[in-house]
């Protein structure tokens, strides 16, 4: 549609006006139907912008998964790998995973080679714990360093047990309810010996030999070894009640305990070697193991352990005058004592603190060679020790008086 506006008379004026001039005097306007075209870009602008849209989500949902991906099979992993390295260096084995099996099926194929081939390294740490005491493990794996030979002269105390009659009782029992009750026996000592800050050094048969003092530094290394030997007889009554259930005999055990300079470290050769204690201090606790059968008693130590405990921590009396170094080393007798508990535990009641003094009064008299008030002051301490304990009666007692006398 066009619509023209021109001059009023353009035949009066077309003929005195130029193209120009006319061109100039006249105005036009012009309008175009073209609806359908805007309608149509509009559309399209619209359909492109949420075609972009589109395009855009579809993108961030595939990089999402393929993130998602990536950090199950890639990152997770490898986070998880590198704490159980840690976890590894510090030995806190209890917090690693023992197998991968279910969360490797989507990993991928080189992080799980690394992952199986890490597992078979935590199996083969924890089972060179069994053989070796833990924290000769951990010295060796912080330090970076090969195990050398070599040991050094220290001073520790050492803890020597043994299971009373324990021949009699496997030939009375089968091979499997001999293993189950020796595997619980185990198991009860060693975990009071390593929550005490000890180590087992190893098991001889029934026996176990532990040592406090190295390699975990402890200026109380006496008074700990003590207290853990303590803390096994009473575990012993709960193995005791337990193996009643299981119909399996009863357990005693005997216990000595010595503080002395010793040979610690790595002994044997170049491709094997085991964690140990040497010198002529190391055999004095299996000295004082197997005198407990002498005395009547669970538990023996010797005097260099007894100066060095915390002063009012256990009650104790003197046993015996005994040698207990070779006689190449050994000057005068030395007091061998038993511990018959802790000082301010509910078990120890006064009358034992009262047997044990008049205990140490007889021995004193008999060490003056007053050997007839030595015997009437022993035969004091059995009623007294029978009325305490329960026991039928204190042998301890009563071969000092028997042999003070035969001497008097």
């Amino acid at each position: 549609l066009s619509i023209l506006r021109l001059p009023t008379s353009l035949e009066d004026t077309a003929e005195t006006l130029d193209d120009n001039a006319l061109n100039a005097t006249m105005t036009s306007l012009a309008v175009v139907d073209a609806r359908d075209v805007v309608e149509f870009e509009a559309e399209m602008s619209i359909f492109t912008t949420l075609l972009v849209i589109v395009i855009i989500l579809f993108g961030i949902a595939f990089l999402t998964r393929d993130m998602t991906y990536l950090s199950t099979s890639l990152l997770k992993p490898l986070r998880n790998l590198a704490e159980e390295m840690r976890m590894i260096v510090h030995l806190q084995l209890a917090g690693c995973e023992e197998s991968h099996e279910v969360q490797t099926r989507h990993v991928v194929a080189e992080i799980d080679l690394i992952q199986r081939i890490f597992d078979n390294m935590k199996k083969a740490i924890k089972s060179w714990g069994k053989y070796v005491p833990w924290p000769v493990v951990k010295i060796l794996l912080q330090a970076g360093e090969d195990a050398i030979a070599g040991v050094r002269e220290e001073e520790v105390t050492v803890f020597f047990s043994d299971i009373a009659s324990f021949t009699t009782i496997v030939e009375t029992l089968p091979p499997e309810k001999s293993l189950l009750l020796l595997s619980r026996y185990f198991n009860d000592m060693s975990k009071v010996i390593d929550d005490s800050g000890g180590i087992v050094i190893e098991f001889i048969g029934d026996a176990i030999l532990a040592v406090w003092g190295t390699p975990i530094k402890d200026p109380d290394h006496a008074t700990q070894a003590v207290k853990s030997t303590v803390r096994m007889l009473q575990a012993l009554d709960r193995l005791n009640e337990w193996s009643a259930t299981k119909e399996l005999p009863q357990v005693k055990i005997r216990c000595g305990v010595h503080t002395g300079p010793m040979l610690v470290g790595n002994m044997g050769f170049k491709s094997r070697m085991k964690y140990g204690i040497v010198g002529e201090h190391a055999n004095i606790p299996m000295r004082l193991e197997e005198l407990n059968k002498n005395y009547g008693t669970s538990m023996l130590l010797s005097r260099s352990t007894l100066n060095k405990l915390k002063r009012g921590h256990f009650v104790v009396r003197p046993i015996d005058f005994l040698h207990l170094l070779p006689a190449r080393l050994a000057g005068k007798s030395d007091v061998v004592y038993q511990v018959l508990g802790r000082a301010r535990s509910s078990r120890t009641s006064q009358p034992v603190v009262q047997a044990a003094k008049v205990h140490a009064q007889a021995l004193m008299e008999y060490r003056r060679r007053n050997f007839g008030q030595a015997a009437s002051l022993f035969a004091k301490v059995g009623p007294i020790m029978q009325d305490a304990t329960g026991a039928e009666q204190d042998e301890a007692s009563m071969v000092l008086m028997k042999r003070s006398l035969a001497y008097e």
